[in-house]
């Protein structure tokens, strides 16, 4: 499809598979021409599925291997906010967007120093979304993202269900 592109990238979840022979392969699948950026890597603290020292490993090199490629980054950051800005301040130069902002208003500053955008879904409709709620009110426009993180984060009043691109309005509306 025409329309389509692609992200590459290693999990949080999954880093504590992972090896140098993977970056390789990134770098690899890097080169198609519809290849645009790697991710989604970060850091998951609320899960851990991964231990947090792998994680930060494998974020640093993945980072690394975007700054060789001249590349952005998609972030994920879940419940590891302070350790994502302290990984991201070594690599001054990468750019990129965090995915799912859910970090607070004034850790946002720091973000958007780095050059970062930040995306928004459905968790900004969330009655008890202050955090994202505030953060999205102090973002300039232009470096606003929105998305759906189908099939997660459906917005209110379909909280609960499958999300769907169908919803993606109710994100912009809420912004």
């Amino acid at each position: 499809y025409d329309f389509l592109y692609a992200s590459v990238g290693v999990h949080p979840h999954e880093v504590r598979m992972m090896s140098e022979e993977d970056i390789e392969k990134l770098k690899c699948y890097s080169k198609h021409p519809k290849v645009k950026a790697i991710g989604e890597i970060g850091l998951d603290y609320y899960y851990d599925n991964s231990p947090r020292d792998l994680q930060k490993k494998w974020f640093a090199r993945q980072i690394e291997l975007a700054l060789e490629l001249d590349m952005p980054i998609i972030i994920h950051d879940r419940d590891a906010h302070r350790d994502c800005l302290d990984i991201l301040n070594q690599y001054r130069g990468v750019r990129g967007v965090f995915h799912c902002y859910s970090a607070s208003a004034e850790m946002l500053d720091e973000v958007l120093d780095l050059g970062f955008y930040v995306a928004f879904g459905g968790s900004i409709t969330f009655k008890k979304a202050q955090k994202p709620v505030e953060a999205v009110a102090k973002a300039p426009f232009d470096r606003i993202l929105i998305e759906t993180d189908c099939p997660y984060l459906t917005p209110e009043p379909y909280r609960g269900k499958r999300n769907s691109s169908l919803y993606i309005h109710l994100v912009a509306e809420k912004i």
